[in-house]
């Protein structure tokens, strides 16, 4: 069997809007394995979210996949019929979404929100079977008192607590891909450790792919084998965890690293580093390279021409035409 989960080709996504039409993702390829983690990172509004989303064919109007394709398990969940990709959400590939408070429902017990997301893929199970299952999850997950917790509505829950329900609701069907996308946002410290530490045994315990959305490096650290960095809708720079963090290659990559604090001991406490300038509009895309009006080593031709994506070794790939290392096009 092939460890190949995810397959994603040149996707697009675009969004109609008064003002005109943009890609939120704009030519995104990129693969996921059994076993293994992708973190996606850059700043708010660089199409992360946008990219899970399109994976599991969530994007509503006025948006819409333009082009591309999104191969699981051999098959393009872009040609299937959306009853067929129904069966697939939840079972087969599940996501947790960014807050937990949204997205469950406040006017129905956490058992059954997930008792709904089980019997939707096992229709032959009792009423008595899927809730010990239900049970057992939240069990599973670290919540105590699960027989309490099932009878319980959201607003009665810790954030953490509601966290947990999320993962429960999306490891219920046992999915060969989970997508996370800020799992650990506005979490407290230790309570992010306890969930960063639950998705990699589960991950383990399933030996499942996992997506891992977030804007906290520390985090792609900690759980990420493979790493891409996107900027404005793009793929600026792609590598193993130790090509992203030890050799970056891409000045936006090596700005937000440069960002991180630093504690080491007998280390001098600096001025935080930043990047100059905000990402900029997705309607108003300057020409050739989108990084160039913050790039420190912005030179003429990043202003003429886009750096397409190329390989620098076996694992690395970089959208630059003069990468850190002195290397030019």
């Amino acid at each position: 069997m092939s460890d190949l989960l995810l397959d994603v080709k040149n996707l697009k996504t675009r969004f109609r809007t008064d003002d005109g039409t943009f890609f939120a993702v704009d030519d995104v390829s990129f693969q996921v394995r059994r076993g293994r983690t992708l973190g996606i990172v850059g700043e708010s509004g660089c199409g992360k979210s946008v990219t899970s989303l399109s994976v599991m064919r969530l994007i509503q109007n006025p948006g819409e996949i333009a082009q591309g394709q999104v191969n699981f398990e051999g098959r393009d969940l872009l040609k299937l019929p959306e009853q067929q990709m129904r069966a697939i959400r939840g079972n087969d590939i599940a996501m947790i979404f960014q807050e937990p408070m949204t997205s469950l429902n406040p006017v129905f017990t956490i058992g059954n929100q997930i008792d709904e997301a089980i019997k939707e893929h096992n229709p032959k199970m009792t009423a008595d079977q899927v809730r010990e299952r239900t049970i057992g999850i939240l069990r599973k997950v670290g919540i105590p008192a699960p027989e309490q917790r099932y009878k319980e509505y959201p607003h009665q829950l810790s954030g953490g607590m509601r966290q947990r329900v999320m993962i429960a609701m999306a490891i219920s069907c046992d999915p060969k891909l989970l997508i996370a996308d800020e799992p650990t946002t506005a979490l407290d410290v230790t309570i992010q450790a306890q969930i960063l530490d639950l998705m990699r045994k589960l991950q383990q315990d399933f030996q499942a792919g996992m997506i891992l959305i977030t804007h906290d490096l520390g985090v792609v650290a900690e759980m990420c084998q493979d790493v891409i960095v996107m900027y404005a809708g793009k793929i600026v720079e792609q590598g193993t965890v130790e090509d992203i963090f030890y050799r970056p290659r891409h000045p936006y990559t090596k700005g937000l690293l440069d960002s991180i604090p630093h504690f080491e001991t007998g280390h001098k406490l600096d001025r935080l580093q930043t990047i100059p300038g905000l990402v900029p509009s997705l309607l108003d895309i300057p020409p050739a390279c989108r990084f160039q009006d913050r790039c420190p080593y912005v030179q003429e031709r990043c202003r003429v021409e886009y750096p397409e994506l190329r390989a620098l070794n076996d694992t690395q790939v970089v959208s630059c035409h003069f990468p850190l290392n002195g290397d030019k096009a």
